[in-house]
């Protein structure tokens, strides 16, 4: 910069003089502005946060924060929800706006914590293959109540109410579910 008198003028900014060592001028191009799909897309979830906004202040409830995702279509565990709502709790925020879970949103990933088709199938292998453990006669079938026992009880678990919906009209006249065909109903939901 050259001082004449008391004011400062700014460089003159050259196109040669913005790739020489020492300048400190960078040029930007501008943001390029979102497909007509994303900006579609985007309002959409907008507008399904603001279905969770109970006050009409713009902002939802942490309590919120899992059925608004996974409204949007995101399928993030209770632990990763019940993570990012101990952090707001930490913060004192009861309350987060659109931006807030939008970034949430995308720290699930390229798709929103979804199971691309490939991991859905090895998912899918994975949990018949641990059900198989129970399947003494290799049938395919296990005992309803078997199966209650381990919704209701293992991992992330379901309530009696969610298990016995999960497992309504599966059950034969034996009591015993396919197993096979609940876990790709599961998981292909």
């Amino acid at each position: 910069m050259s001082k004449k008198g008391n004011q400062l003028k700014p460089p003159s900014i050259h196109p040669s003089s913005t790739n020489h060592p020492g300048c400190n001028q960078k040029m930007t191009a501008p943001l390029p502005n979102p497909k007509p799909e994303e900006k579609s897309r985007i309002l959409e979830m907008h507008e399904i946060f603001l279905g969770h906004d109970t006050r009409g202040d713009n902002k939802i409830s942490i309590r919120h924060l899992g059925d608004c995702l996974r409204v949007m279509g995101a399928n993030p565990t209770e632990a990763m929800v019940g993570k990012h709502v101990r952090q707001f709790e930490a913060s004192t925020m009861e309350r987060i706006s659109f931006d807030e879970v939008m970034t949430i949103y995308s720290s699930l990933g390229r798709h929103g914590g979804r199971l691309s088709p490939r991991k859905k199938q090895i998912e899918e292998e994975h949990f018949i293959e641990c059900l198989k453990l129970f399947d003494t006669d290799n049938s395919g079938l296990l005992p309803a109540i078997r199966i209650r026992r381990i919704l209701t009880q293992c991992g992330e678990c379901l309530s009696a109410f969610e298990a016995d919906q999960l497992l309504k009209g599966r059950i034969n006249e034996q009591g015993m579910v396919d197993y096979k065909e609940l876990i790709h109903d599961i998981i292909n939901g």
